[in-house]
């Protein structure tokens, strides 16, 4: 028997049509992987450009804390330092109030608790 007899037979059509089957299963499982290495691939690289960006912004802020700027300007505000020759002026609150007089107001206020207390054995 010749190669196209072969083929026209039934016996190469039941073994043939199977075989093209499993193949077509295999190529279209390797495609939906493929599929789904190249989306995750996608996610990561998107991943990897929000780490650089996010490195970049943290790179330039370190370089601006490193600036004499930056410095000096912590450096008054949380440590009260000036500058040779400068002179400091401390203003009061805006609300007019000041520290101090917030404490007495509330001593006063414990201080007539406390009494009431005393008097009427209130605990």
């Amino acid at each position: 028997m010749n190669f196209q007899g072969f083929i026209k037979s039934k016996f190469a059509t039941w073994i043939l049509l199977p075989v093209f089957v499993l193949a077509l299963v295999g190529f279209g499982k390797v495609y939906f992987q493929k599929r789904t290495i190249d989306k995750e691939i996608a996610k990561l690289q998107e991943q990897a450009d929000k780490i650089q960006q996010d490195n970049e912004q943290l790179s330039s802020l370190i370089k601006y804390y490193n600036t004499p700027q930056y410095q000096e300007k912590q450096a008054r505000e949380k440590l009260n330092l000036k500058k040779e020759g400068e002179y400091v002026i401390a203003l009061p609150d805006s609300n007019g109030e000041s520290a101090a007089d917030a404490a007495a107001q509330q001593t006063k206020a414990s201080n007539l608790k406390a009494w009431f207390n005393y008097f009427f054995h209130a605990n």
